[in-house]
């Protein structure tokens, strides 16, 4: 959900702490052979992918990165017998579907073998200016929460041209606001935590012009949490558990072919990308096909085929 506010009348606010910009990464690294493992919550793109490919060659072979994504949702694997289609979406169901439906067009005997939740991350970002601060909160992507809360001083500040992202970025974490009206000033503080945001507000309040000694904190305003696991997805991971143990009890089928496709969805576009080897087919949901050639990515470990992305 995306929310907005406007801040108390925040003359010489400045940043004191400034939280790493920081996105929630996860990837799938596979064998045709062994299987898949996922890895969810981490840093950047590359952490994922090695961690994902240092997990999935734990169980004895090679394995090269599926599919990787940024900030919250359901990864989900389906299985055929001559391939493997992985997804990625913001809602498990249409993960579960994207990936479903993906496996039967192109492999026969598809089954649900890997559904992971990466719990992703929100972002504020606070516009300053000379008439007020706004800030936006709760919004999935670092770049559209900076360009909302800009959007919101310019259009509402009485001085738009003073409008500034406080600190140049967006955050996680906690924004607070500690004001003096002995000297009709305010500071604006943003950290990751709660009360180191409301302590950096106050120290910086008391070394405003004339050394207030009567701020306090008169605002504060946090982001919401890591998104929860939901139910739907629980449900997911619970069925591909399932297949595979049983997976475990019967022998195994001939080897899966170095055929792989994947579908993503994002807040910006979905796409379905085919690719045998290092030639790949990307169709997008506005009926856009892109032929692109996979490139060589070195993963942390050894050079292997990056398949993972849409050719963008």
């Amino acid at each position: 959900m995306n929310l907005q506010l406007i801040l108390k009348r925040a003359v010489m606010g400045a940043l004191l702490m400034v939280p790493a910009l920081c996105m929630a990464w996860g990837a799938v690294a596979a064998n045709a052979d062994s299987g898949t493992h996922t890895s969810t919550g981490y840093g950047s793109a590359s952490e994922a992918e090695q961690a994902a490919v240092k997990g999935c060659e734990k169980m004895g072979l090679p394995c090269y990165v599926l599919i990787e994504a940024a900030n919250g949702g359901a990864f989900v694997v389906y299985v055929g017998k001559d391939g493997y289609h992985a997804a990625y979406a913001r809602n498990p169901g249409e993960a579960n579907n994207l990936a479903k439906v993906g496996c039967r067009k192109n492999y026969k005997a598809c089954e649900l073998r890997t559904a992971a939740w990466d719990e992703g991350a929100v972002w504020l970002a606070v516009a300053n200016s000379d008439g007020g601060s706004w800030v936006r909160y709760n919004i999935t992507d670092p770049v559209e929460a900076q360009k909302q809360a800009m959007t919101d001083c310019k259009s509402k500040s009485s001085a738009p041209n003073t409008c500034a992202i406080v600190g140049n970025d967006a955050h996680k974490g906690h924004v607070a606001i500690a004001a003096s009206e002995r000297v009709k000033l305010s500071y604006i503080a943003v950290a990751t935590g709660r009360e180191a945001a409301a302590a950096g507000a106050m120290k910086g309040c008391a070394e405003l012009p004339g050394k207030p000694d009567d701020c306090k904190v008169t605002q504060r305003v946090s982001n919401d949490e890591s998104l929860p696991t939901p139910n739907a997805m629980k449900a997911l991971a619970a069925q591909a558990e399932k297949n595979r143990d049983a997976r475990k009890r019967v022998k195994s089928s001939a080897p899966v072919q170095t055929a792989r496709t994947t579908s993503r969805t994002t807040e910006h576009y979905t796409c379905e990308t085919t690719c045998t080897n290092a030639s790949c087919v990307s169709r997008f949901g506005d009926g856009k096909i892109l032929r692109w050639t996979a490139q060589m990515k070195h993963d942390g470990f050894k050079w292997a085929l990056d398949t993972s992305n849409c050719g963008r």
